[in-house]
Parts: C-alpha cells; sequence; structure tokens
C-alpha cells in the first residue's frame, strides 16, 4: 500500500513538472487552423531583439500575406501592442508567398501554407525593469471553399526565453442564426450614415420593400452574392424593393484595431466602386449598432423587411429572397 501511494506521489508531482506547451492553444471553441509561436533572439546591440513568429498552418488552409489586394481578403498585420517601452525598428521580413486566383474573393491574392516565420527586429526604448515583449497580429485564413473571419491574437514573449503560446483576444461568440426580433414584428426606426457621410434613416424606406444586407470586406459568402443582388435588384427595384447595405466590419469584435478598421472600410468602398453596387451603404459604425436589433454576430445577415416596416424574415439565399418578392410586390401600397 505504501508503495503504490509512493507511485501515485511520483506520477503527479511529474505531471506538474511537465513545461508548458510551445504552440498556441486556444481558450474558446472558435475554430482556428493557425497556430502561433514566438521566440526572441538577443541581437549583437544592447537593447535590440529579433523576433521570430511562426504560423503553423493546417493542411488545406491557407494564411493570406501582409499585402493588401483591392477587393481581397484582409491581410496579415503584425505590431507591437502600443504603450510599450519597444518599437520595431525597420522592415518585417516576411516569408515569400504564393499568389493564385481565389475563388472566395474573385481575385488573384496572395497567400502562405504549411509552416512559415516572420522575423520582426525590436529595440528598446526605455526597458527598465521590462520583462517580456507582447505582439499584437490580426489576420484571415480561408480554404478554397470557406473562410474564417479576421481574427486578432495576442503573444507574450519574455526577452531572454525561447517559446511562449499565443494568447488570444476575446473574439466573437457564434452566432445562434436567429434574429433578436420576430418576423411579425415591427422593426425600429434607426439612424445610420451613408457612404457619402449623410445622415439617414431606416424611415426614409417605409412603403418599400427593404432588405437588410450586413457584409463585411472580408466574408467571402457575401462577396459572393453580389452578383445575384445585383440581378434582383435590378428587377424589382421598379416594383418598390430597396436594398440597404449594412457594411459591418466590426461585427461581433470587443477589440477594435483602427488600424485593421481603417483598412477595412476603405476595402468596403472600393468593393463597391469596382462591383458597381448601386444601392445605398450604411457605415461600419451605424451598421454595428444596428446588428444588435437582429442578433447579429457572423456574417453574411439579411433580413426582409415589408411595406410596413415589419419583418418578413431572415433570408437564407438569393433564390428564397426571390420568391419572397414576387409575392410581397403584387400587393399594392
Amino acid at each position: 500500500m505504501t508503495r503504490y501511494i509512493l507511485f501515485i506521489g511520483v506520477m503527479l508531482a511529474t505531471f506538474c513538472l511537465l513545461p508548458p506547451e510551445a504552440n498556441s492553444q486556444e481558450t474558446d471553441s472558435t475554430p482556428d487552423p493557425i497556430k502561433w509561436s514566438i521566440k526572441a533572439n538577443p541581437s549583437s546591440s544592447n537593447g535590440r531583439w529579433s523576433l521570430e513568429l511562426t504560423a503553423q498552418i493546417e493542411s488545406g488552409w491557407h494564411l493570406y500575406s501582409t499585402e493588401r489586394v483591392d477587393g481581397g481578403p484582409s491581410p496579415t498585420r503584425i505590431m507591437l501592442v502600443a504603450g510599450q517601452p519597444f518599437e520595431i525598428t525597420g522592415e518585417i521580413d516576411s516569408p515569400a508567398s504564393r499568389s493564385a486566383y481565389d475563388p472566395n474573393f474573385q481575385v488573384a491574392t496572395e497567400f502562405y501554407e504549411g509552416a512559415v516565420a516572420f522575423i520582426i527586429p525590436v529595440s528598446a526604448t526605455n526597458a527598465a525593469g521590462a520583462r517580456s515583449i507582447r505582439v499584437q497580429v490580426r489576420y484571415q485564413t480561408c480554404t478554397a471553399t470557406l473562410c474564417l473571419p479576421p481574427k486578432l491574437i495576442e503573444l507574450d514573449v519574455p526577452i531572454t526565453a525561447e517559446v511562449l503560446p499565443a494568447k488570444p483576444s476575446a473574439t466573437p461568440t457564434p452566432a445562434s442564426g436567429s434574429s433578436a426580433l420576430s418576423p411579425g414584428a415591427v422593426v425600429p426606426d434607426f439612424n445610420f450614415t451613408d457612404f457619402n457621410g449623410s445622415a439617414r434613416q431606416l424611415s426614409e424606406f417605409h412603403g418599400r420593400v427593404v432588405l437588410l444586407d450586413f457584409w463585411a470586406s472580408w466574408c467571402s459568402p457575401c462577396l459572393a452574392d453580389i452578383p445575384q443582388l445585383k440581378s434582383t435588384y435590378e428587377k424589382f427595384r421598379a416594383q418598390g424593393f430597396e436594398i440597404i447595405g449594412m457594411n459591418s466590419e466590426t461585427v461581433g469584435q470587443t477589440e477594435i484595431d483602427p488600424n485593421f478598421l481603417r483598412d477595412a472600410q476603405a476595402q468596403a468602398r472600393a468593393i463597391v466602386r469596382s462591383r458597381g453596387v448601386s444601392w445605398t451603404q450604411s457605415n461600419n459604425e451605424s451598421s454595428v449598432a444596428a446588428a444588435k436589433l437582429f442578433g447579429v454576430e457572423t456574417l453574411p445577415a439579411k433580413f426582409l423587411i415589408d411595406r410596413e416596416g415589419r419583418l418578413v424574415a431572415s433570408i437564407r439565399d438569393i433564390a428564397e429572397l426571390n420568391a419572397l418578392l414576387d409575392r410581397l410586390l403584387k400587393s399594392k401600397p
């Protein structure tokens, strides 16, 4: 009995002394096919480090490069978290990327596959007492048919340590798939600012059948719907149909990266121009506020409102939208 208890004690002690896993481990249920790790290599100059940031990408997935493509995905952005006594000194050495036509965004994109490393030159501005450097990464990853929304993670690396796991930032909670408003409910009026900077209201469209289309520049299914939406808009507009594009670049996000938001908003406007989208567009701030009325946390999301301002349905596909419009627009206002 004494030997058994001693054996169990030794096993527990051994388990507790095992080193932590070096690769990043997600603490939430959000799928992520990329595992990040980082290490700091001291430079020959005092107060300088070379940070090696590694992305291990699962087979079948790819990570988009640091190059921004008009009409394409959210590029990878690497920076130091603000407020630290460190700065990036020089260009980040990025790995060579592949270039190919991307069916998700219908443009040629640049991306990485497998394992890739980024080298970040960092120096101290006043690092007295500082023991670690925190790096922030915003990125998007896709397969040939599926795209995840952009994600933000933070990695802490001790100045003298080897490798530490990534510590992901708060991520959006998966949507329940249902609207906060029930079909038949009157949709509350809300204000929004359009892409021209003009103050608008939903009530301006009273008497018309309105589709609220929540979308983002990084949402490939949203972009794939544009050609069909254009056809539907041309077919039914004269009968009293309108679309309000609800550009929602930061929907569901609790931490907003201003650089990402700036780039994403510019990308959204470029998409509207290049793809000939002619209907009204609400800006990100207005759209994300309105998304709460409908329980929108993930994209795409579409809601059809009748002439009296009542919610008809949450739209799953354009075929369903066309069938509902055929019925709704037969009745005269």
